[in-house]
């Protein structure tokens, strides 16, 4: 081969071996289409991700507020309607209902509802929905109770409060009025309330009393002695003893239980004493009742309330 041919072969360029000014701009706008295109699939994407994020949002949002009626309407800027479950006008109703029926007379004759509500959400509910709806529904059953007990003249043990807790066993949501601290001294009570009107009413009508008798409760403390006049009525309702003021005979004193005993006269005008579940006891001249037990009282007898002497007598 000879030089020409050589220089001919080697010397000049190949169009293949450099590429012209055309192309490289083609393949360069190419890869930005390429790049772009990826860039919007990206961003489409996320924009798919999101509102599934909002439609998730809104979903958990009529889960837990489905039922409460305004609260839906402020939230989502749409008339709400319930497909089932509670709406808060018929939580409310229900809380209304049961303070009704929950509520108890106090040895003064005063009605006395509850004052803690504890709201019970379903579990998956309770764990999904944001905190700050939660607490609206919690403020808008507080005010609800309130105005409720106010409009109805009742009194509380304790200032109103609302609690709410997830619960496993509860389908969508439910509202349970209770004493709170009190119910289990409240409950005490009525057992020994039902125990005295047992032993009152143990006794033949033949022998009932219908006049009401005086008897003067003669209390010794370590800071000294003062009478109280009791009246009672044979075979009528038991009088409780104990540290709160609600009690019939009020004993201060840090041995004495909020609730320590209950008196009651039967019908054939005998007083008896019962424990209501007291933490120091009753002593009958030094003989301690066991819980439950009703007994006498004579003339004379020393009762003692944790460390508070009594002494009983007709007037």
């Amino acid at each position: 081969m000879d030089a020409a041919t050589i220089s001919g072969t080697y010397g000049s360029p190949s169009p293949c071996s450099q590429e012209s000014p055309a192309a490289a701009g083609a393949r360069a706008l190419e890869a930005f289409v390429g790049a772009t295109e990826k860039l919007m699939a990206e961003e489409k994407e996320k924009e798919k991700e999101k509102k599934r994020d909002e439609a998730l949002v809104e979903r958990l949002m009529r889960r837990v507020l489905e039922g409460f009626g305004s609260v839906v309407d402020r939230k989502l800027g749409r008339e709400a309607e319930p497909q089932g479950g509670f709406t808060t006008t018929k939580l409310i109703e229900r809380m209304k209902h049961l303070i009704d029926e929950r509520a108890r007379t106090d040895s003064q004759g005063r009605r006395v509802a509850p004052h803690l509500f504890k709201l019970k959400v379903e579990w998956g509910t309770h764990s999904e929905a944001p905190p700050e709806f939660i607490k609206e529904l919690e403020n808008e059953v507080l005010a609800a109770a309130i105005d409720y007990i106010n409009d109805r003249r009742l009194l509380t043990l304790s200032p109103v409060k609302v609690e709410t807790s997830n619960d496993i066993f509860t389908s969508g949501i439910t509202v349970d009025p209770s004493f709170g601290e009190f119910e289990e001294d409240l409950k005490q009570r009525d057992l020994a309330e039902q125990r005295a009107r047992e032993v009152a009413e143990s006794i033949p009508r033949s022998h009932l009393s219908q006049h009401d008798t005086p008897v003067t409760a003669r209390v010794t403390t370590p800071d000294g002695t003062r009478e109280r006049v009791l009246q009672f009525r044979p075979g009528g309702r038991r009088m409780n003893v104990g540290r709160f003021s609600d009690n019939d005979l009020q004993l201060e004193h840090p041995s004495v239980s909020k609730v320590h005993a209950a008196l009651v006269m039967n019908r054939e005008g005998t007083l008896l004493v019962a424990d209501t579940g007291s933490t120091n006891g009753i002593f009958i001249n030094g003989r301690r009742l066991t819980y439950g037990e009703a007994r006498q009282i004579e003339e004379g007898d020393v009762v003692s309330f944790g460390d508070v002497e009594v002494r009983f007598r007709k007037t």
